[in-house]
């Protein structure tokens, strides 16, 4: 990947305020196993990573320095959360559902809500919501207290599109063009995936449930079934949320 494409994305999204930081970059993308190099003759971790030893101070929006760091090397792109934006990071079809609901199309309206805001996906379908920061710590909704569920804030990174990992590039669901480059508030994004999280539950509990009736109804007689209620919200979700560097990501670069 170009250098030129790398640095001007890094510098529109400091144009913005987000804070970015350069990240390793794939060796030979095409070859495996492919390793993640970043310059640092003392660094051994080969998958994607942050290229900086102190990269969490150095992160920036400044152009000036954004132009240096991506001037002599293929830098990949990180955003360092917790500097204003942090980022939500869910499953595949939790994230899917939040964003599209039965409608497809990037930033629609659906039944659970208009989520207005950016949205990337990586090749192992991990979706990532990008969220203004409160002024206070973070309250996470108990519903979303899953262990398939991180929350990125200060001393945690993301990878930016169009930055590269092993199985393919980080991609924009909902691109910050989409949608004018606004980011809604932790509690919008919270309410979205609750919003989602409690639909899928109820849907497979019904399913499951419609599974059984239709091989052990009786074959003769008008019997009628009932609506599922939706399971309470939170059952069933797993322990807590977890903090820290994105673990998921780390293991499939």
């Amino acid at each position: 990947m170009s250098h030129f494409r790398l640095k001007r994305a890094a510098l529109r999204f400091g144009d913005e305020g987000w804070t970015v930081t350069p990240g390793a970059w794939l060796e030979s993308p095409g070859d495996e196993p492919a390793r993640f190099a970043c310059g640092r003759p003392d660094c051994h971790t080969s998958s994607c990573h942050p290229a900086l030893a102190h990269w969490d101070e150095d992160a920036t929006s400044d152009a000036a320095q954004i132009e240096e760091w991506w001037q002599d090397a293929p830098y990949s792109l990180l955003l360092a959360t917790g500097h204003g934006i942090g980022v939500i990071e869910v499953p595949g079809l939790l994230g899917a559902r939040a964003v599209r609901g039965p409608v497809s199309g990037p930033g629609r309206p659906s039944v659970t809500g208009v989520l207005r805001g950016p949205v990337a996906v990586t090749p192992q379908d991990r979706w990532m919501f990008f969220v203004r920061e409160p002024g206070v710590p973070a309250i996470m909704r108990p519903e979303l207290k899953r262990e398939d569920i991180l929350w990125h804030t200060r001393g945690s990174w993301v990878p930016l599109p169009p930055t590269r990992l092993r199985s393919g590039p980080v991609r924009w669901e909902v691109s910050p063009e989409d949608v004018q480059w606004h980011v809604p508030t932790l509690e919008q994004a919270q309410r979205a995936l609750v919003d989602a999280a409690v639909w899928l539950d109820a849907s497979l509990l019904e399913s499951r449930l419609s599974g059984r009736m239709t091989t052990t109804a009786p074959r003769t007689g008008n019997a009628t079934t009932q609506p599922l209620a939706a399971r309470r919200p939170g059952r069933g979700y797993g322990r807590s949320i977890a903090d820290g560097p994105m673990e998921v990501l780390r293991r499939a670069a």
